[in-house]
């Protein structure tokens, strides 16, 4: 299992939503590799991430090798996961014994459009326990990409691009009715992906043991702290 160390950062401080590293508060980011390929021969287009927090929120930035950049989706929860794009997978309330628990995705394209859900892990098979994020909530999520929107379709000059996010955790309170702080020692599980390739070229951060394709796997999250 992996671990990654969210770095902290001072509330007085912002953090810009840009793909911009150095001379920036992300140069105080570790950097997470999405580089497991569970269901290819070959490694698939590279992909990092990096993480931040403070007392108010969650910040995301990714940088994507991409010679095929693509959207579609326009409309909030919609399937983003077919476009270029990239996802965070989280538990942000482990249970003890160790299972897994319920975990929100935030799945979001190149053009900065975003699916944000709350679900129990047999959700599928079920097809029942899942919850959308409400339009008031989402409106109070910041996406910035280096995409023009609101769709893309490829060039051939295509080769990469970024996203940056930030993700108040009042909205996460809100969707998961948890009362969600991060602090020094907070613990969460969760996972990294790449999607919007075909399976066998898609990375993840943790790496998934199972035979086929199966995106939605907490029992396959890795360790997620906060400094």
């Amino acid at each position: 299992m992996r671990t990654y160390e969210v770095s902290r950062i001072d509330a007085a401080r912002a953090v810009p939503l840009t793909g911009a590293v150095d001379g920036t508060v992300w140069e105080r980011a570790n950097v997470a590799r999405l580089d497991e390929y569970a269901w290819g021969d070959e490694p698939g287009p590279k992909t990092t991430v990096r993480a931040l927090f403070d007392a108010e929120a969650l910040y995301l930035q990714f940088h994507v090798e991409d010679d095929e950049i693509t959207a579609d989706v326009t409309e909030l929860n919609g399937p983003t996961f077919e476009d270029s794009s990239v996802e965070l997978f989280a538990t942000p309330a482990p249970p003890e014994d160790g299972s897994p628990g319920r975990y929100f995705n935030f799945e979001a394209n190149c053009c900065g459009t975003f699916k944000l859900a709350w679900q129990e892990p047999n959700w599928r098979e079920r097809d029942i326990g899942r919850d959308l994020v409400a339009p008031t909530d989402a409106a109070a999520v910041e996406v910035e990409t280096s995409v023009p929107g609101p769709t893309k379709t490829a060039s051939p000059d295509d080769n990469s691009w970024w996203l940056a996010a930030r993700l108040p955790l009042s909205t996460l309170r809100s969707l998961t009715d948890l009362p969600l702080e991060l602090d020094s020692g907070t613990v969460w599980r969760g996972n990294f992906y790449r999607s919007g390739l075909p399976d066998a070229q898609k990375g993840t951060w943790n790496r998934i043991e199972l035979p086929e394709p199966t995106y939605h796997s907490p029992s396959f999250f890795g360790r997620i702290e906060f400094e």
